[in-house]
């Protein structure tokens, strides 16, 4: 099966395209440019290098939480390729993907950037959820992390924010393994779809968790 992933959901932007579980080719852009700048010419170049633009089965989208805008954009790109080229789209939780980084055995704490010094995040093991998605502050997930009996991997785009000492079964995955990637989350797709899980392009909406800060403020104002 062939699968376009596609990841915004951080300031990178990644795209790759995977055949089975076989990744053809992955790109992945962290610059000044917008999302809505790089990822069109990111598709077009990963389809043309992997030679798969007639063959795309299905359209892997991140879907949060992250970044508000780069979710829309990303999801909004992922809607009009399957829906140009009538194939499948599959929106894929951003924290289940990043855990497709780790190995057997070890729990991934994925963390990503909720504002205020606070974290969305999410236990797994074996690349299988063992809690849900919640927010708290960056250093009382370390503290919750270093109470878990086995070792444990912590990644996302807000690791360098941990001002504590990491407890001794903590540890921070290195930079390769730190981000989201596009690969992960065709490949998560895949298993996703091999569980019976299919979404409908008009319906598939991102996965925010929280309001955004302009609709916070908004509220505010108007009381």
């Amino acid at each position: 099966m062939h699968i376009l992933g596609i990841e915004t959901a951080t300031r990178a932007a990644g795209v790759a395209a995977v055949f089975d579980d076989k990744i053809l080719v992955e790109s992945s852009r962290e610059v000044r440019l917008t999302h809505s700048e790089t990822l069109l010419p990111q598709i077009e170049k990963v389809l043309e290098i992997s030679e798969a633009e007639n063959k795309i089965e299905v359209v892997a989208v991140s879907i949060g939480p992250g970044s508000f805008t780069g979710l829309r954009i990303g999801l909004a790109t992922a809607k009009a390729l399957a829906y140009a080229w009538n194939v499948k789209i599959i929106g894929v939780p951003t924290l289940q993907a990043l855990a497709y980084n780790f190995p057997a055995g070890v729990v991934a704490i994925p963390m990503l950037d909720a504002q205020k010094n606070r974290a969305y995040f999410q236990k797994f093991k074996d690349c299988r959820k063992i809690s849900e998605i919640e927010i708290l502050p960056i250093d009382e997930i370390v503290r919750l992390a270093g109470e878990i009996e086995d070792e444990v991997c912590l990644c996302g785009d807000v690791t360098g924010k941990i001002k504590i000492e990491l407890p001794e079964n903590v540890k921070i995955a290195p930079a390769n393994l730190r981000m989201p990637r596009a690969a992960n989350v065709a490949l998560c797709a895949r298993d996703l779809i091999s569980a019976g899980k299919i979404d409908n392009v008009m319906n598939l909406e991102p996965l925010y968790i929280r309001r955004s800060e302009a609709e916070v403020l908004w509220e505010l104002r108007q009381k």
